[in-house]
């Protein structure tokens, strides 16, 4: 190796500053040597770092110049936020909200209340719109819920006195409304109990005024001529206790052979009663 090859391999080499110590700051901040020395000070200016950097903010900054913004203040008065709703969409006037009521769901007294309460919390119309729709839709289901659970629970009521009554159920529900509507009143069937359901639907309700109308029949013979010609209609309950009395009765003239005649209206009866059990 000459010695002018060992001379170029001896000369210092200038030390190289990494990314990173530019970034946070190295010879890069020299800038603000460059700039009035009451700038240098300056908040606006700490997280820019070099040259590259001040350069992207002055672009940002430039885009934005012409842009529509809305200050934000620290402290935001109510009037603070009504102009700030405002330039957001928020109506001047609850009327502004044009809600519209269908007769069902939203009537003209839903209308104005909501109106009112979205004013105040500031909504614009497409969000008081969709908070109205998402009700609607909420009320329409559960209506259509209770009207299924209620005539569930109507079906449910229905098939147990009919079990219970058996072909007499229509006289005896004829006979407890008939009574309700008399000492109660109309309304008295669409009070609505603790479950939800109609009185007029408890099997309890009916079977009450039916045992009213029974009573009231018995005691006072008020016997209109339809009521009469449907009096030989009973109750499972009572024709199988009129088949017993008669099966276990010996005397009864439904064992008795040597009266045919006798015996023939006891089992033209008894098989009268089997109808009444078993329909």
């Amino acid at each position: 190796m000459s010695q002018e090859n060992i001379e170029q391999v001896a000369q210092p080499v200038a030390p190289m500053q990494t990314p990173a110590e530019v970034a946070s700051g190295g010879s890069g901040n020299e800038f603000l040597q460059m700039i009035p020395e009451e700038l240098r000070q300056d908040p606006s200016l700490t997280p820019i770092k070099d040259v590259e950097n001040l350069a992207r903010s002055y672009v940002n900054a430039q885009r934005l110049i012409g842009a529509d913004k809305i200050p934000m203040p620290v402290n935001p008065t109510d009037e603070d936020l009504d102009r700030i709703y405002g330039r957001l969409g928020r109506p001047e006037s609850p009327e502004g909200y044009q809600i519209q009521a269908d007769g069902t769901v939203i009537t003209e007294e839903v209308a104005n209340n909501f109106s009112d309460i979205a004013h105040k919390l500031r909504l614009n119309p497409q969000q008081a719109q969709g908070i109205l729709d998402y009700y609607r839709s909420s009320m329409e289901q559960t209506t259509s819920l209770m009207a299924q659970e209620t005539e569930q629970m109507k079906e449910q009521s229905e098939a147990a006195l009919r079990q219970e009554w058996g072909l007499a159920y229509d006289q005896k529900v004829q006979a407890a409304a008939k009574v309700a509507q008399e000492f109660a009143g109309e309304s008295v069937f669409n009070l609505q109990l603790a479950d939800g359901s109609a009185l007029g639907n408890n099997p309890e309700f009916v079977k009450a005024f039916a045992k009213i109308a029974e009573f009231r029949q018995n005691v006072t013979s008020e016997d209109t001529v339809a009521e009469i010609s449907q009096s030989n209609v009973m109750t499972p309950a009572n024709a199988q206790a009129e088949i017993d009395a008669i099966m276990n009765d010996k005397t009864h003239a439904y064992w008795d052979r040597r009266n045919p005649t006798g015996r023939q209206k006891a089992v033209e009866r008894v098989q009268f009663l089997m109808e009444q059990l078993h329909g």
